[in-house]
């Protein structure tokens, strides 16, 4: 069970359904029992593109250390009952959610082939995948949207998955500057073999603080209604910037790639970006909640 179980890469399908949650919330302004279903339905489509993935990457995945233990390239679950499982999930989350919302259930399946038939071959062969794969965590909140009735047209839910867009551009290269090596030794085109360390380093930084300018133009939206919250995301967003500098520092030539300080830099930048945008759903939901109810 354990091994069927990390083919669903739950952390990230489960990070993926909460922000769909968050448009969900922002449409309906409350919770209530329709959600459940939509819940339901995108995590299952969320875990059968998870599952698929590792299908597809099984052969690569053997290659690393970081992911040599996965079921598959291990030897405890076949391609082909991983490949059927993976069917199931996708095929039960989409008619669920086509039962409540068609216009999500599209969306889903569109997060699926970008997922499955644009990024994971498309990492295989430039290191530039990240950017078209980045569309993955822009759909979610509108698919949430759109099911709690929202339109798609509304300018407010394009600020969000454009934020989401652009965070997930540092969340992969972190991880990129953290696993170097396991991906070399993959076979994968990394951005080191396009640009140096210290470039990588400065693009990320980059990259960050333009999440947190992103992140400042939802006050401009109706998605922001209360004044307090809005310093909350603007102070949180100029301290991951001021934290962000210490990439900067890793730019000098005495800071080896696979000394410690470096790789703790990294995955602190990294822990501190997924605070943040997790910070973003929870003051959007949050004003959401306290506009319905007032």
């Amino acid at each position: 069970m354990k091994a069927w179980l990390q083919l669903l890469k739950l952390r990230i399908t489960v990070a993926s359904t909460f922000t769909t949650i968050v448009g969900y919330v922002l449409a309906r302004g409350q919770f209530d029992w329709p959600l459940l279903p939509v819940t339901l339905g995108i995590l299952l489509q969320a875990c059968g593109s998870a599952a698929l993935n590792q299908v597809q990457d099984a052969r690569v995945d053997a290659l690393m250390a970081r992911t040599a233990g996965r079921p598959i390239p291990s030897g405890r679950v076949s391609r082909r009952g991983a490949a059927v499982f993976a069917t199931l999930l996708l095929a039960v989350g989409t008619a669920l959610l086509w039962s409540v919302s068609t216009s999500a259930a599209l969306l889903g399946l569109g997060a699926a082939a970008i997922y499955n038939l644009v990024y994971t071959p498309l990492k295989r062969v430039t290191p530039f995948a990240a950017l078209p794969g980045a569309l993955i965590g822009a759909l979610p909140p509108a698919m949430g949207w759109t099911a709690a009735g929202g339109y798609l047209q509304d300018p407010s839910i394009h600020l969000v998955a454009f934020f989401f867009f652009l965070w997930q551009i540092p969340h992969f290269w972190l991880l990129l500057l953290f696993y170097g090596q396991d991906y070399r030794d993959g076979g994968m085109p990394s951005l080191l073999d396009r640009f140096d360390r210290g470039q990588v380093l400065r693009l990320t930084f980059l990259w960050i603080a333009a999440v947190c300018a992103a992140a400042l133009l939802l006050p401009l939206t109706s998605l922001f209604e209360r004044p307090l919250l809005a310093y909350v995301l603007a102070g949180a967003g100029a301290l991951v910037v001021a934290r962000a500098v210490a990439l900067l520092r890793l730019t000098a030539p005495g800071v080896a790639e696979a000394a410690a300080p470096f790789r703790r830099a990294c995955r602190l930048r990294f822990m501190e970006i997924n605070t943040f945008a997790l910070l973003v759903c929870v003051l959007l939901v949050t004003d959401a909640l306290m506009v319905a109810g007032r």
